[in-house]
């Protein structure tokens, strides 16, 4: 078994074993009870064939909260051939603050 972590720390532009070979972006609000909510769904590819998508979703209701609520979901989508299996397959995050403690703690 693999950790998503170090998967994570790639994508956030972190020190890595796993380098990405290729990223696909796609973009897309709308309209919500008077805010706008936009989502960004990034796909990587990674040299050793895992491929993991990174979707985040957040509105632009004001907010004075340090870490503003927002919801960051990474999905392994395919394993690399030979790879061991990655868990979770699913980390949910409900702002950047909750997942920088995550990536903390599994990357110590």
């Amino acid at each position: 078994m693999e950790t998503l972590a170090p998967y994570v720390s790639a994508i956030l532009e972190r020190p890595s074993p796993h380098p990405i070979a290729t990223r696909e972006t796609a973009k897309e609000q709308w309209p919500d009870q008077g805010f706008t909510v936009c989502r960004e769904t990034t796909t990587y590819r990674f040299h050793n064939g895992v491929v993991i998508r990174r979707t985040v979703e957040q509105d632009d209701f004001p907010s004075d909260l340090a870490c503003a609520e927002c919801w960051i979901t990474y999905e392994v989508l395919a394993q690399g051939p030979g790879t061991p299996p990655i868990q979770p397959a699913k980390q949910v995050f409900q702002n950047t603050c909750r997942e920088a403690f995550w990536l903390q703690y599994h990357s110590a």
